[in-house]
């Protein structure tokens, strides 16, 4: 490289070539690998107006974070805000590849999961697609928190029908590549997509002696209201609000419910919304109905929660 090439922008070194072409970002990235003080000046460049250089500079980014990944460490936000919001695929490939390269806490590791998996489902990219799905399950790896949202992704694209994705679904479900709960939990038979409904009241769960009736308190009106009977006591769902003063209770849930009216034949429905949130350390009881089933967070894990499903289901507030 002549010394009037090194001394050019990085923009206008990225910019030679057209879209079909690296250009220039091989060299770009070695040269940024050898002096880390241009590092700021090539993430910049995600930002230009050109599609060639944002392209090129997400490509010479993602090769400078195969040697020296801590680098890129103090640009995580910058990278899961401004930088996953470009839309140009060429981009979000590269910034797939990069991010379970990051350091990253357990917030940003949950973001960045999230996008990964909206990518997967919904980017017109098939190279996007695949990106992410691996992307989602290197993350995992060191995540597990993230193994039933991985598990799930990898059943999906070899069920998918799409070369491409059931390709490399196989490839990174080959023995000793994962472990044996990921490879049963991939290759299970998928359910239809889950969509859930967060109910508006908060509930309570109250215990009352065996031999009592109903309470007059109850209003069967209300979206959920339950009441079981044992030997050794009445307990009885219902909004928290309606639990007098002085009747022993547990407050403070509230509830998910499973939309549509599911077949008795189907299986792991409540599995699939159970598991993600054990390893989440989120507490549950779940309820099933004729129709459905419920599952009960506390109100303070709410928000929590409705993040960690949103990975694998459509959670409606």
């Amino acid at each position: 490289m002549t010394d009037l090439s090194r001394n050019a922008s990085l923009a206008r070194r990225l910019a030679r070539g057209d879209r079909r072409s690296v250009g220039d970002a091989p060299s770009v990235a070695d040269e940024v690998s050898a002096d880390r003080g241009k590092l700021a000046e090539l993430v910049g460049c995600l930002f230009d107006q050109d599609a060639s250089v944002r392209m090129r500079a997400a490509d010479a980014l993602e090769r400078v974070s195969r040697g020296n990944p801590g680098w890129l460490d103090p640009y995580v936000d910058h990278l899961l805000t401004d930088a996953v919001a470009i839309e140009q695929a060429e981009v979000r490939w590269h910034i797939a590849q990069i991010v379970p390269r990051l350091t990253m806490d357990d917030a940003q590791r949950h973001r960045a999961a999230v996008l990964l998996a909206d990518w997967f489902e919904n980017s017109p990219s098939r190279i996007v697609q695949t990106s992410a799905l691996q992307a989602v399950v290197d993350l995992a790896e060191s995540d597990a928190d993230l193994r039933a949202t991985s598990a799930e992704m990898l059943g999906r694209a070899m069920r998918s029908g799409v070369p491409s994705l059931a390709a490399r679904a196989r490839r990174i479900l080959k023995p000793f590549e994962v472990d044996e709960a990921t490879l049963t939990a991939a290759l299970v038979r998928e359910q239809s997509g889950l969509t859930l409904s967060v109910l508006p009241d908060r509930l309570a769960v109250a215990q009352l002696p065996s031999g009592s009736g109903l309470p007059d308190w109850l209003d069967w009106t209300d979206p959920l209201v339950g009441a079981t009977r044992t030997g050794e006591e009445l307990s009885i769902l219902c909004r928290e609000d309606r639990v007098p003063d002085g009747v022993k209770a547990e407050r403070g849930w509230r509830a998910f419910r499973v939309e549509g009216v599911l077949d008795f034949s189907l299986f792991g429905i409540l599995a699939r919304i159970a598991v993600p949130l054990a390893q989440a350390h989120v507490p549950i009881f779940a309820i099933s109905t004729y129709n459905t089933d419920y599952v009960l967070v506390r109100a303070d894990d709410l928000d929590k929660a409705a993040d960690v499903l949103s990975l694998s289901c459509t959670v409606k507030r």
